[in-house]
């Protein structure tokens, strides 16, 4: 059958603008999650905006959100592409790439996180793949947008993002003149990371340093594609990070009763792919979080919480995949145990 893209471009020539195209694309997704206790129907479509320009001097500029992300209204956060927390906009030319909006931290633009298994990308088990950073990835959220810089020569890749440290309400932008009550204002730690990698053919490796206020993270990460096989670690080590102040995939740990003073201390995994010669791909993951009571554990709280799983996918073509997975996450006090099964779309 004959892929059918659904895009659309506008090309359109301003003064001192070379050229510009906006494109809208999307993805979808159907099939069953078995939750623990009963199996669910689950699909969605999303549709996104592309737009891309260049000036005449040679810079490239850009935007691109999600049409859910438009309306602050749709988001219980209140978060949107209007008002820069969601979604982002990018500058780039010959010293490097600037992006600002809801960006990665320097720290997982260098490094990323294990990959996602199932046809919901791992949201059916609370994506325990998703490595913890301090900064971005879902921290620091109430300091409206950050900003994250890329600069990359001769396979040295270089990050550094930043927060604003203000959390005021509607971040200066929107013109109501609430956003300029400054005795009101709410400040918060300024957050920050700084990640570098290096590419050496199929090699990578990175080394990152994050700090949000008293806490701080250091973390090494690498991968490896061999032949048919595909190799992905990591190691984390956080200080001061008080439990409650961590974002865990998409949960934390208060299914647990934990004792006061408990600290995120470390997190570590690993994953392994594998492609079979007739397009089907295996996954097998593994990660595990660390946490430590400063010498006041309670009896029966647990220590450390694993996360692993297998998932499967075969290439259908046209943008159409297969897919689906087991997972167990130990962050889920009752049906630690959960699979998914469907069809993901790309357009």
């Amino acid at each position: 059958m004959k892929k059918v893209l659904f895009a659309t471009s506008a090309l359109v020539a301003f003064a001192n603008v070379a050229s510009a195209e906006v494109a809208v694309t999307g993805d979808g997704r159907m099939g069953m999650i078995w939750d623990g206790e009963d199996i669910q129907m689950h699909s969605r479509a999303r549709a996104k905006f592309t737009m891309t320009g260049e000036t005449d001097s040679g810079l490239s500029f850009g935007g691109s959100f999600r049409v859910d992300q438009e309306n602050y209204r749709a988001d219980p956060l209140h978060r949107s592409a209007a008002k820069g927390t969601a979604g982002s906009v990018f500058i780039s030319g010959t010293y490097g790439k600037l992006s600002m909006g809801d960006v990665l931290s320097a720290a997982e633009a260098a490094m990323g996180d294990l990959p996602e298994l199932g046809y919901t990308a791992g949201e059916f088990a609370g994506d325990p793949e998703e490595i913890d950073y301090l900064t971005g990835d879902g921290a620091n959220e109430n300091q409206g947008p950050s900003a994250l810089y890329e600069y990359t020569f001769n396979g040295v890749k270089l990050f550094a993002s930043l927060s604003d440290g203000s959390q005021r309400a509607c971040d200066g932008t929107v013109g109501a003149l609430g956003c300029y009550d400054f005795e009101s204002d709410k400040d918060s730690d300024l957050a920050y990371s700084v990640a570098a990698g290096y590419e050496f053919g199929a090699y990578n490796i990175a080394l990152a340093y994050s700090k949000w206020g008293d806490q701080s993270e250091i973390m090494i990460g690498g991968n490896a594609a061999i032949d048919a096989f595909k190799i992905q670690g990591f190691y984390a080590k956080y200080d001061n990070r008080v439990v409650g102040n961590e974002i865990v995939g998409d949960d934390d740990f208060g299914d647990f009763d934990l004792p006061p003073g408990a600290e995120y201390n470390a997190a570590y995994g690993l994953s392994v792919g594998y492609t079979l010669a007739n397009g089907v791909g295996l996954t097998a993951e593994w990660i595990t979080r660390e946490l430590d009571f400063n010498g006041s554990k309670w009896e029966g709280a647990p220590d450390n919480f694993d996360a692993y799983g297998i998932g499967a996918s075969y290439d259908l073509g046209g943008g159409a995949t297969l897919a689906g997975a087991v997972m167990k996450n130990e962050l889920y006090g009752d049906n630690e145990t959960r699979a998914d099964m469907g069809v993901k779309f790309k357009f």
